[in-house]
């Protein structure tokens, strides 16, 4: 049986890594710039969603978990404990690569909001009880907002994460998607997921 570190030399080739060290950068430069500006958005996984596409889950789930370790110690301490919800990004961004959901830009869209919803739910629980519900990002206004309506502090960040999460991630995957249909073709026949970005009656 293959332990995980020949597993590891076997699917995390020269050119996967590369593009997890790419993803992360990409993830941590989004996620800064968003931060700076308050836009009520992260974008801070649209490396992990690429790296899904083109790579698969585990190598997603690597690019997050290592992403927001970098964010944890550089920007926002937070940032460690939402790694739960990058694992649940990674794995239903690479779910919905193989089942096709990069071949359309409206696909893509459709993706990221149900990934969007997932996020906002497992997101919640961190933020309320952890945080307080304030994590200094552009979207704390809008617990703000909730909470100021009557809500409990769980609802209030569950709405947030329901009016903020499918948006953001419905972007990030229409970013991904423009991303991957701009890459020449015999750079993405270097990576696993190719195929999957392709029509099926296409090689």
């Amino acid at each position: 049986m293959m332990n995980i570190s020949e597993y590891l030399r076997t699917n995390i080739t020269p050119p996967v890594f590369s593009l997890m060290t790419v993803g992360v950068a990409v993830n941590l430069g989004m996620g800064q710039v968003v931060a700076l500006l308050k836009i009520p958005l992260y974008l801070d996984s649209l490396g992990t969603v690429v790296v899904a596409a083109l790579c698969g889950i585990l190598p997603a789930i690597i690019t997050g978990i290592i992403s927001n370790l970098l964010a944890s110690a550089v920007f926002s301490p937070a940032m460690m404990f939402f790694i739960p919800t990058m694992l649940v990004i990674a794995i239903l961004a690479g779910i919905f690569a193989k089942k096709g959901g990069f071949l359309h830009w409206w696909k893509a869209v459709l993706s990221g909001v149900f990934v969007g919803i997932c996020a906002a739910i497992v997101s919640a629980p961190i933020s309320a009880y952890l945080f307080g519900g304030i994590t200094l990002a552009g979207t704390d206004f809008l617990v703000l907002y909730f909470r100021a309506t009557g809500q409990e502090l769980l609802q209030a960040v569950l709405y947030q994460g329901l009016a903020s999460d499918p948006v953001d991630k419905g972007i990030t995957f229409l970013l991904a998607y423009a991303i991957l249909s701009k890459m020449p073709r015999n750079l993405l026949l270097r990576f696993p997921g190719y195929h999957h970005l392709q029509p099926r009656n296409q090689p």
